[in-house]
């Protein structure tokens, strides 16, 4: 079975079309047949009718020397055959305006809309675009695409990291800082997937205004159970959980926190619960090497009717051996510092 034509280099596909001209195939139908747009097909029939096969062989791949160079061009062609959405871009197929906005950030060379197409078509993947109905958005529009995007691209982090990316392969796959990344890890671990996707595009967590927080201020000065909950203090999570509903925006725990003290109302907040002796244990030596020991071992040699692990089950095991209930977000602490997260991935059948 031949190469699908799309892997087939421009050249080739070029004298293609130039046979299937000279046979006296449409434009439409040489256009489908060798991938060429079809303004490219017209121009090549000028070409065959004034010189023949020779005068299409003879046009050069590109007008001017190409500025990236082969590791580059690998990893263009790779990104145009995946999904935008794993470089923060919706849809499942490209568009030139984000082909060259992603090249500029990637590489730092800023091509024209024609130039990136004259590539697309050139690596034979002219499939992997969508043409917008509308070249020019509005500039408020172009702003939410764009703040859409990087949120996109916030949650996919995310995911990654809660899945036991390594900091390092999170920033290199979604072209992210490792500073930034590393961010995301300690609010993932602290409060989930939620509390990256919650940011603004800024980087900076969602505040409350004047009157939002004299509304909290005078809330907290009453009572719990006017708002259903059955204690007479408030503690952290109900106060997350107001402000959630009330306004609409996520704060982390700690934040929170922050936002309580500084409304000096620290008093009607109940106290953390202490940690227990045994929590910091979880962490010295002997205990992250028994983590990376156990889960290179078969779960069932330690009673879980499993082939593989998952956070609950090294939970599970845990809890017997040090008899402490980590939170979810603290064991894949614990399997991260030990060297082994990845192996908390679920696997797929």
């Amino acid at each position: 079975m031949g190469k699908p034509i799309d892997d087939i280099p421009l050249a080739e596909r070029r004298a293609l079309a130039a046979r299937l001209l000279l046979n006296g195939d449409g434009i439409s139908e040489v256009s489908r047949k060798a991938r060429l747009s079809l303004p490219t097909v017209s121009k090549y029939k000028e070409l065959v009718e004034r010189g023949g096969a020779d005068a299409v062989a003879r046009l050069r791949i590109h007008g001017g020397p190409s500025r990236l160079d082969d590791a580059s061009q690998s990893w263009l062609v790779s990104a145009i055959k995946h999904s935008p959405e794993l470089h923060g871009y919706p849809g499942p197929t490209w568009t030139i305006s984000q082909l060259r906005e992603l090249i500029f950030r990637r590489f730092g060379v800023r091509f024209s809309a024609s130039h990136v197409g004259y590539l697309v078509r050139g690596y034979g993947l002219a499939y992997r675009l969508t043409y917008s109905t509308s070249e020019k958005a509005s500039p408020a529009t172009a702003e939410k695409s764009q703040s859409d995007a990087y949120a996109a691209r916030r949650k996919i982090a995310a995911k990654m990291l809660l899945d036991g990316g390594s900091v390092e392969d999170v920033s290199k796959a979604l072209n992210i800082s490792t500073r930034t990344i590393t961010k995301y890890r300690s609010m993932v671990v602290a409060d989930g997937v939620e509390a990256v996707e919650q940011l603004k595009s800024s980087g900076r967590k969602a505040t409350l205004g004047p009157e939002a927080l004299e509304w909290l201020r005078v809330t907290l000065e009453g009572s719990p159970m006017a708002h259903g909950y059955e204690i007479e203090l408030w503690r952290n999570g109900d106060v997350q959980k107001l402000i959630k509903e009330k306004f609409g925006v996520y704060h982390s725990a700690g934040h929170v926190r922050t936002v309580v003290g500084k409304l000096g109302m620290d008093h009607r907040m109940r106290s953390p619960k202490q940690r227990t002796d045994k929590k910091p244990s979880a962490m010295n030596d002997e205990t992250l090497a028994w983590v990376a020991a156990t889960l290179r071992q078969s779960p069932r040699a330690h009673g879980v009717e499993s082939d593989h692990w998952t956070n609950a089950r090294l939970r599970t095991v845990l809890h017997q051996r040090a008899g402490v209930d980590y939170s979810r977000g603290y064991i894949w602490e614990i399997a991260a510092r030990a060297g082994v997260a990845d192996l908390l991935t679920r696997r797929r059948g």
